[in-house]
């Protein structure tokens, strides 16, 4: 994505609101960029009679089947040059995992803090986080395990932590800390997946 897209990009998630005028073209403008850049969609496009030229509203700009991102690489940019790649867990199709490329994390985490930061925290700006899931060591390809990582760092306390390591559950752990947040009455977010 060049610089100005980018940055475009990065200051539209952060503004504090946005017009529907205004998301309708940062999204035609992904799109664009997308459709330009990326040559398996812009192919999934043209199939569907949708290309820059004809799609004028965002709810129209076609969504790609899950399998795409198993069968096919999705990305404007090099796969050699993305910062991360986050891999579907293989739940449908064991042998093949989707992939989802990301050149750089920025969008990824402003996006996440900003939605979390209204939704979950609200007027709060820190509590504890205890997390039930992998860290990013043990699953470095999970989008999952760096958004939980990410909720963490940036919204929890100095005793915010992962209770699942490579041995599994730490339940002594767990228990003592839910005994100690109680004790002092402190708010504690529970994270982690189904």
């Amino acid at each position: 994505m060049e610089p100005a897209l980018l940055q475009e990009l990065l200051d539209f998630i952060a503004a504090p609101a946005a017009s529907d005028d205004a998301f309708n073209a940062m999204a035609l403008r992904l799109f664009q960029h997308q459709f330009t850049h990326n040559l398996p969609l812009q192919k999934v496009c043209q199939q569907r009679g949708r290309t820059p030229r004809t799609v004028h509203d965002w709810q129209n700009i076609p969504a790609v089947p899950i399998n795409a991102f198993k069968d096919l690489t999705l990305s404007a940019h090099p796969a050699t040059q993305c910062q991360r790649v986050f891999m579907t867990s293989g739940t449908t199709r064991g042998d093949v995992r989707g992939r989802h490329y990301h050149p750089h994390l920025q969008v990824y985490d402003l996006s996440m803090q900003r939605n979390f930061q209204r939704h979950i925290m609200g007027q709060a700006q820190r509590t504890r986080v205890m997390v039930f899931f992998p860290d990013e060591d043990l699953m470095p390809n999970s989008s999952l395990a760096h958004y939980l990582a990410l909720a963490r760092t940036t919204f929890g306390t100095p005793s915010s932590r992962h209770y699942i390591n490579a041995q599994g559950l730490q339940l002594q752990s767990t228990i003592l800390d839910l005994q100690q947040a109680c004790a002092q009455q402190e708010p504690v977010l529970l994270m982690g997946a189904s």
